[in-house]
């Protein structure tokens, strides 16, 4: 097991590469494990909303108080989360929590009220039941820290529509000291292949434990609820703290098995304090070769310089990943937006401009990757603005504005976001920080399922643009002799339309796990092959 060295006033080795943290509950105790409690919070209705023409619509009705930070994202049957912070007072702060079941054309939007100071709540999709002793929640997990007790909350919801299936957990006081920002991302379920047991989604801090100043923790937690590890960057192979900014994006196979196909990266901008300048860390994580995130093989300064580059946003599809950012290299000194961008799983990089009028600033950028499309959003002078491109990042369409109330847009840190199915911001045009939602101009793929006389996977486009070369694959695990794997190209599926692919003839027996893939978006199904049968496919 590694050793970490630690600066506290002299040099300590440390005698574990993390720490461990799990253990059993007591007798009536309502804790999951030793350092985490189920609460009951009091779930308040802010109200319905309604989306006319397709144009913004507004997510937290009735809301007097200041709606900041918001994070979205869609579950397995398509329904729309969106997360945010519910600023009251300086001492009071709650969690945000939306749901859309018809692709945000309605809207019910509630405040989560636990006590203390609830701060940057974020929410991922993720699926255990896919993975090796990942247990069986599917579902959405959330996470937030609480600002008055240097700690923290988790959520897990496996159906957004029932609030009976909400279950709220804090964290101890004293469990994350000085933290300022947590992340989770879309399908962060990994093992820690040093402590077995510990599968489940991946949390991502940046705090002051283990006496860093603003370094980087990950919480790998069990998605099991028997506990969690954590680990940090004690900065002995790279320099990272103090950071801020955290975002991850993560890649599995279709192997139920843990292999060096599922990892993640992470970017982080680094403040370094001997330049005075702002650069991103980049690195990337397979856990079953090195699960510290100290260790990992790939990790460097992906952009650095005699300039500032700042508030990274990662996405990933396939063997494609994107990197938006803030940079001000330029005569002017203003802020531009650009784009690193790979097709090679980060092993090499270009970067392209993606928004770089002088001498303006843009700010804030995030982004979403489907394939080889890339959609960027960013703020401009009061508006939120987004721009495509369909070449992984290397060259970018003209950019169109989203807010439909001209200059109305808050120009801060994580104050938009955007998934498959839409953008998320923080808008002033009500006189207070409301958060708004758009639909995302794009296909929206959505993949159906069926057995019998083998398998079918019926690919369907509810978006507002026609999907182009749209690449497709379908996967079943165990006992396969035919058709374990088929993969095809859709040249062009157009709003409303459906295709049904798959691998024909199948033969084999036994159980099996059926995943398809389409255009970056992935669904399951479990079933029995029986020769060339494939039965009771849910």
């Amino acid at each position: 097991m590694k050793k970490k060295a630690i600066l506290v006033g002299m040099l300590v080795i440390a005698m574990a590469l993390s720490a461990v943290n799990f253990g059993e509950a007591s007798e009536g105790n309502e804790a999951p494990f030793k350092d985490a409690v189920k609460v009951t919070p009091n779930i308040l209705r802010l109200g319905e909303t309604a989306m006319l023409n397709q144009g913004n619509v507004l997510i937290t009705p009735n809301s007097p108080e200041e709606d900041i930070l918001p994070a979205i994202t869609v579950d397995g049957n398509g329904n729309i989360g969106v997360t945010w912070t519910h600023e009251i007072s300086a001492i009071e702060s709650d969690i945000g929590l939306a749901y859309s079941t018809d692709n945000g054309e309605t809207w019910v939007s509630n405040v989560v009220s636990l006590e203390g100071f609830q701060y940057y709540a974020d929410m991922a999709y993720v699926t255990g039941s896919k993975y090796e002793g990942g247990g069986d929640f599917d579902g959405f997990w959330g996470i937030c820290l609480d600002t008055s007790t240097e700690s923290g909350q988790f959520w897990m919801i496996s159906d957004i529509t029932d609030e009976s299936t909400y279950e709220f957990y804090y964290f101890t006081e004293g469990a994350l000291p000085g933290a300022t920002y947590a992340s989770i991302e879309d399908d962060t379920w990994y093992p820690m292949t040093y402590f077995e047991g510990i599968v489940g989604p991946v949390h991502f801090y940046i705090d002051d434990d283990q006496n860093m100043n603003q370094g980087i923790m990950l919480f790998w937690m069990g998605g099991d609820l028997s506990g969690y590890v954590y680990n940090w960057d004690a900065e002995s192979v790279l320099d990272t703290a103090p950071a801020q900014d955290p975002d991850m994006a993560c890649i599995h196979d279709s192997d139920p098995a843990w292999t060096e196909n599922d990892f993640f990266y992470i970017v982080v901008q680094h403040n370094n304090e001997d330049t005075g300048k702002a650069e991103i860390v980049y690195k990337r994580c397979v856990p079953v070769q090195e699960a510290d995130i100290e260790f990992v093989a790939e990790q460097y300064y992906l952009v650095s310089g005699d300039f500032d580059a700042a508030h990274p946003d990662i996405d990933a599809s396939g063997s494609n990943v994107v990197v938006v950012f803030m940079s001000n290299d330029n005569v002017y000194g203003d802020w531009d937006i650009k784009c690193a961008y790979s097709s090679d799983y980060g092993k090499t990089w270009e970067i392209s401009d993606v928004a770089a009028e002088h001498p303006v600033d843009e700010t804030y950028p995030a982004v979403y990757l489907a394939g080889n499309t890339v959609y960027c959003i960013y703020i401009k002078e009061g508006n939120l603005y987004l721009v495509k491109s369909t070449d992984g990042g290397a060259t970018w369409e003209e950019p169109e504005q989203i807010n439909e109330v001209d200059g109305t847009v808050v120009a801060e840190e994580n104050a938009a976001d955007i998934c498959s199915k839409g953008i998320v911001w923080t808008d002033n045009r009500n006189g207070n920080k409301d958060i708004y939602f758009a639909p995302l101009p794009a296909p929206i793929i959505t993949i159906g399922i069926s057995g019998g006389f083998g398998v079918k996977a019926t690919i369907s486009n509810e978006g507002t643009e026609a999907a182009e070369n749209l690449d497709w694959s379908v996967d079943l695990s165990g006992l396969v002799f035919i058709g374990k794997h088929s993969e095809g190209t859709i040249d062009t599926l157009n709003p409303g339309e459906s295709v049904t692919v798959g691998p024909g003839l199948v033969f084999g027996i036994g159980p099996t796990t059926i995943t398809v893939n389409a255009g970056g978006v992935t669904a399951t199904a479990s079933g029995f092959i029986l020769g060339p049968m494939v039965l009771g496919v849910s």
